[in-house]
Parts: structure tokens; sequence; C-alpha cells
């Protein structure tokens, strides 16, 4: 049976998962539902949808397992998502639920503990396309840990925005916006009408008195 503070964090991090998936019509219902479980009604729940957390998470003794999570149920593309960005080990999606525009998730694609050095790099690489082409004051970065998946969350802070402001749900084509937004290239600023405007100063005729 899991202890009162067990089952406080689990609910936590199952009711993260929900804000950050979830269409927001349906996040207060199921957040209630969650809120509204016992130990033992929680346990039940997590055997249910085959959510199995590692032991530093308050499992206990229960083996981690993988599972088909959402995040695997996104890299798998069984759940659709607007994809900003790729490499072998992980991939980078526009966040459903985000708090401001470009909030991002960047998600390895094997169901793992800790994100590798590439997942990592892609992290990287997609923060410097949030601050090139969005222009942010800062790009403000969290990892977490849900039922064994580590996924780094990028947010984009051009006030005051946090990790626990309040998200607005975005629709595909919403996001579909925002992708187009971070694929534009930067167009070069052409020098020559300087360079001819110079060439005109120099070659004025002299003025005969």
């Amino acid at each position: 049976m899991l202890s009162e503070e067990e089952t406080n964090e689990i609910k936590q991090k199952i009711i993260s998962q929900i804000e950050s998936t979830f269409p927001i019509e349906q996040v207060a219902n199921a957040r209630q539902q969650i809120e509204g479980m016992n130990s033992e009604q929680l346990e039940k729940f997590l055997e249910r949808n085959k959510m199995m957390v590692s032991d530093d998470e308050g499992m206990g003794s229960q083996e981690k397992e993988e599972t088909d999570c959402v995040f695997c149920s996104i890299v798998s593309e069984k759940i659709k998502s607007v994809k900003i960005g790729e490499n072998k080990k992980a991939i980078a999606v526009l966040e459903i639920n985000p708090i401001s525009i470009g909030h991002s998730l960047i998600i390895p694609k094997e169901h793992s503990e800790k994100p590798s050095k590439e997942v990592l790099i892609l992290a990287e690489k997609i923060s410097e396309l949030l601050k090139k082409k969005l222009n942010p004051k800062k790009v403000e970065i969290s990892k977490s840990r849900l039922f064994g998946h580590e996924v780094i969350s990028l947010l984009p802070v051009y006030e005051n925005e946090h990790f626990n402001s309040e998200r607005k749900h975005a629709t595909v084509q919403e996001l579909e916006t925002v992708k187009e937004d971070l694929e534009k290239k930067t167009e070069k600023v052409s020098k020559k009408p300087k360079i001819e405007k110079i060439k005109e100063i120099f070659y004025l005729p002299k003025r005969i008195p």
C-alpha cells in the first residue's frame, strides 16, 4: 500500500502529465478524478493503465516497465503532434497546452529515465531556434520524469511566464502557424541599394561656377 506522501507525489506527477497533454476542456474533470482517489484506488489505476514508476518515484519494489505511455505514443505517432525537430534519439514537438508561444517538449524516442547526450543536443538546438525566431527574453528549461520517461520542457519567456503559469489549449492550426514561423528562412538584407547610393554621391557632376 502506498503511503500518503507517495500517493500525493504520484498524483502530482499524473496531474502534471494531464495538464501538459490533455485538451484543456478535459483537464479539470481528469484532475478532479485523480485528486479524489485514495491510495488503494490510485494503485489500481496505475495497474490498470500500466503506469509503473521507478523506485525513487515512490513505487517501492515494483519493477520498472516500458509502457505505451503518452510520450511513447507521441513518438510512435499514435497521438498527433506538431513536430519541429528530430534527431536519432529524440523528437521536439510543440506543447498542445502551451504557457507561451513556442512552448515545446523534447521527448526521447526510448522509454528512458535519463536523457542521452543526443537528447540534450536537440534541446539546446531547439532552444536556440526559439530564441532566434520568436525573440523571447529567454528560454527556460525544465526536466521532468513521468512514469519512467524523461521529458524536457522549453518555455519561451516574453514577459514573466513560468512553468506554473496558466496554460491555454492550442489548436493544431495555431501550432502549425508557430511551426511555419520557426521554419521561415531569415531574409538577408541587401546592401546593394546603399552601395548604389554611395556611387551616386561620388559620381555627381561637378558644379560649374
